[in-house]
Parts: C-alpha cells; structure tokens; sequence
C-alpha cells in the first residue's frame, strides 16, 4: 500500500514521529534508532508499513529498506506483533541484532527488554537461515552458517526439550540430506 514518505519532521515522541507531507501530518510509530537519525523540522524519508489490528491502525515508520525487512521477518516469528517487533529494533542496533540472530546469540537477544530466553531461541529458530541469505549486507564480517543438527538441538530445546534430550534426539536421526524442520520431525515421532 504504501513504500515510503518524504516530508519535513515536526514532533519526535518516545516512540513515535510526526512527519508532515503536503501539509497533513503522519503519525508513525519508530523504532528507538529510526528516531535518532531523524531531526525535528529536517526532511526525511520513512519507509513506512500500515499496521491493523482489531483495536487500532497503525503507521509505522523505518529508516531503511533493511529495517522494515526486518520487521516483518519479526512478525513472523510466533508470538511476535508489532509492538513486540519494534521493541526488538530498538534494543538492539540492526546489524548486531542480525549478527545475534544469525549467530544464534540468545544471550544477547535475551538482553532486549521483554524478550526472555524462549522468545529468543524462538527468533533464532525462525529467523536464522534466512537471514544469513537475506541481511548479508549489514551482518559484520564473514559469517559462518552452523551445522544444520546444531540448529535441530536448539529447535528441540525450544520446544521444550532438555539439552541432553535434544542432542540425543539429534543423533538417533539420519540427518543425511534433510531440513531442520524434517530432524525435528523425525525426532518427535521417535519420542
């Protein structure tokens, strides 16, 4: 529906920022670091994605491309909407958040307030692989992809498996040739 506003910014809030264009005001709700790179009364450009629940309709605005990828990679992660999504882009600055997520760094994901330790290895189950593919241009440095059993592991123990379990689990299965998902299929009909 909409890409992108350019306008002047007249009121940054806490988390949100009014830009006006052609004299009518958008209201859109940012991320921590998206409101740092704005200015009050400068022009500037908001990529922008219309957000609809059942009790209000928001704007929320990005400073890039990059970050409003993200942000919907967030929403598909279970349990995440959008007011959880923009509260991960402002704990982390975007390239560590991808560096964390594609490194499997729940630890550091775990530091983002309101995410506990199973709402990141949850991120990091859902997100990883596709973010070594889609955000190469702002992870640091040369990222080495992990071994498609330790990503099994960490799905068992999201799902509720000890670590021990997991790995058990993991090494009763031929994992010749199969996703991540299929050996944490495979591990769960064995039981």
């Amino acid at each position: 529906m909409f890409d992108y506003f350019i306008g002047t910014v007249k009121d940054i809030g806490e988390n949100t920022v009014v830009l006006e264009c052609n004299g009518i005001g958008f209201e859109f709700i940012a991320s921590k670091f998206c409101l740092l790179n704005l200015k009050q009364n400068e022009s500037a450009k908001l990529y922008a994605q219309l957000c609809v629940r059942e009790d209000a309709v928001n704007l929320i605005g990005f400073y890039s491309k990059q970050e409003k990828a993200m942000f919907s990679r967030l929403n598909t992660v279970n349990g995440i909407g959008a007011k959880g999504a923009i509260a991960i882009l402002s704990g982390l600055p975007l390239n560590e958040l991808c560096a964390a997520i594609a490194s499997g760094n729940v630890k550091s994901l775990s530091t983002i307030k309101g995410i506990g330790k199973k709402t990141a290895e949850r991120i990091v189950l859902e997100l990883r692989e596709k973010l070594t593919d889609e955000y190469n241009d702002v992870l640091p440095g040369e990222f080495v992809k992990t071994d498609i059993n330790e990503d099994a592991v960490l799905a068992l123990i999201a799902l509720g498996y000890s670590k021990q379990e997991a790995v058990n689990a993991v090494k009763r299965i031929d994992t010749a040739n199969k996703t991540v998902e299929e050996i944490v299929v495979a591990a769960l009909k064995r039981g």
